[in-house]
C-alpha cells in the first residue's frame, strides 16, 4: 500500500527559526498538497468574504454567488492551466505562508495560519523559501548537475 506521506521521497523533518523561536517542519504529504490546491481554488471565496462587511444581505449573497461561480470555474480549467495557476501561487507570499503552515501544523498543532503569517517577514523570505524547499527535497542538485566537473577555461593570448 502506498503512503500519502513523502518523507522517504522528499527531505526529512527540519527545524525552522521564526521570530526567534525554533519549530519543527515536516515534509508535505500528498494530502497537504491536495489541501493546498483546494486553498488556491477557493481564493475567490476568501477574497469576497473579507469584503462583505457593511454590505446589504442581497449584495452579500450576490457577491458570494459570483465567488462560488469563479471557484467552480477554476476546477473546469484545462489541467495544464490549472496546474500552472496552482504552481505560480506557490511563490506568492500567501502561498508560501500556507505551505509553511501545512509543514508546521503536525508538530505544532497550536499554530494556526494567522499566527504563522504573522511570524513570516519579507526580509526572511529567502531563508523561509530555502527551508521549505529543503524539507520537501526540492533544493538538492540533480545528479547530472552535481556530477559535472567545472570546465577549465583557456587563457586568452
Amino acid at each position: 500500500m502506498m503512503s500519502s506521506n513523502l518523507p522517504d521521497m522528499a527531505g526529512a523533518a527540519a527545524e525552522i527559526d521564526l521570530n526567534g523561536s525554533t519549530y519543527r517542519m515536516r515534509p508535505l504529504s500528498i494530502d497537504d498538497f491536495a489541501e493546498y490546491e483546494r486553498w488556491v481554488d477557493d481564493a475567490p471565496i476568501r477574497q469576497i468574504i473579507r469584503n462583505l462587511d457593511g454590505l446589504s444581505v442581497d449584495l452579500q449573497m450576490k457577491m458570494l454567488g459570483q465567488a462560488q461561480e469563479a471557484a467552480a470555474k477554476s476546477l473546469r480549467e484545462n489541467p495544464e492551466q490549472r496546474q500552472e495557476r496552482i504552481t505560480s501561487q506557490m511563490s506568492s507570499m500567501s502561498g508560501i505562508c500556507f505551505l509553511i503552515w501545512l509543514g508546521l501544523r503536525r508538530e505544532q498543532p497550536e499554530l494556526d495560519l494567522s499566527t504563522v503569517s504573522q511570524m513570516l517577514t519579507l526580509d526572511k523570505l529567502p531563508y523561509i523559501q530555502e527551508r521549505l524547499d529543503t524539507v520537501n527535497g526540492f533544493s538538492s542538485p540533480s545528479p547530472r548537475r552535481a556530477s559535472r566537473k567545472p570546465r577549465k577555461r583557456s587563457k586568452a593570448k
